[in-house]
């Protein structure tokens, strides 16, 4: 990430506080990328630092509350402790996005509201974004930050979601994948995250579902609450390798092969078939990581079809599409009307 990318970035980020322009400041440099410096507002005070090579376009500490805090900082320690990248990726983010494709990123302006390790930033790199603004509140910037150094049109900034620095309807893709339902109102982030988007412009999300999770809702949750979020992370680290060995065994052992033939009648039937016969097919690392990605926060919340739905139709969508993923989850898609005007109901997908 060069500095005339570097240049290119400021175009395209604000103030958080007053949505000013930036001036940048360069103190140290590796080659032609800025590592030290800092970001300058050009219509109120604030200040904003680079450091290792990420701008920290931080909101003032009074606005982010105890509990966002404390989740943010779960997810840093668990996406600097997870932060490897894998194959399976790619088809993973490809359901939770459907029915869009790589195409949908291809020449785009795209805003990830929630980078976490920076996985899903990659592949929209990858499938040749114009640029990526991958943003997360927490440490995991790091992570993904290290994960996606080596391409020049991803740009990692930590910033919070409900103050994103940049521009109102300005980018052509915003998306948010497994973040939105982690954040303290889900409904008023996702309108954040739409706010960033031009007009013809696409939103895309996936949030929990609360349908068929009431297992986790009334038995997971209340242990999550009381017990595994206030522990410290290295201990949840190892707790949670208890029932991932467990999943991993049963998915491959059990899950995967009713899945097809004559015996498949009785794999449908399993309890939460669709979703551990899908992870099923990951490796230990990656169920390790999903377990301790339920254990682990603060903030969870799981959101009924018709709340989802509420979010686009209020916001007076285009072309939404809210699909089931799974069997347990809702992913959403729809596009920034070009004028005014009553949106059309969700439909099924």
């Amino acid at each position: 990430m060069g500095l005339r990318v570097r240049a290119r970035l400021v175009e395209l980020i604000v103030c958080p506080d007053c949505k000013g322009a930036l001036n940048v400041a360069s103190r140290q440099a590796d080659g032609d990328e800025i590592i030290e410096g800092s970001l300058h507002c050009k219509a109120c005070p604030r200040e904003y630092p680079i450091h290792g090579g990420i701008p920290r376009l931080l909101p003032r500490p009074e606005v982010v509350s105890d509990a966002a805090q404390r989740t943010v900082d779960r997810f840093g320690e668990q996406w600097n402790e997870f932060d490897f990248l894998g194959p399976h990726y790619e088809q993973q983010f490809l359901g939770w996005i459907s029915p869009n494709g790589p195409e949908a990123f291809q020449g785009k302006l795209v805003l990830e509201g929630g980078c976490g390790k920076g996985r899903h930033s990659a592949l929209c790199a990858q499938w040749g974004a114009k640029d990526v603004l991958a943003v997360d509140l927490g440490s995991a910037v790091e992570a993904a930050y290290r994960n996606t150094r080596d391409y020049p049109n991803v740009h990692v900034i930590q910033a919070d979601l409900f103050h994103l620095p940049v521009r109102p309807a300005s980018v052509d893709v915003a998306f948010s994948v497994g973040v939105l339902h982690h954040t303290p109102s889900p409904a008023q982030c996702f309108q954040e995250l739409v706010s960033t988007v031009r007009p013809g412009g696409k939103v895309i999300a996936w949030v929990y579902g609360r349908e068929n999770n009431g297992w986790i809702i009334h038995g997971v949750n209340p242990l999550r609450q009381a017990l595994t979020s206030r522990l410290p992370h290295k201990v949840v680290y190892q707790l949670a390798k208890v029932p991932a060995a467990v999943i991993f065994a049963v998915g491959k052992g059990v899950y995967r092969p009713l899945q097809k033939g004559p015996l498949k009648v009785v794999g449908e039937k399993l309890f939460y078939a669709p979703y551990i016969s899908h992870i099923a097919a990951f490796p230990y690392g990656e169920i390790h990581s999903i377990v301790h990605d339920h254990l682990t926060p603060p903030i969870a919340h799981y959101i009924e079809k018709s709340e989802f739905e509420r979010w686009f139709r209020d916001l007076g969508l285009d072309a939404v599409t809210i699909g089931w993923h799974n069997q347990n989850s809702w992913r959403g898609t729809a596009t920034i009307p070009l004028a005014p005007a009553q949106a059309p109901s969700a439909r099924a997908g």
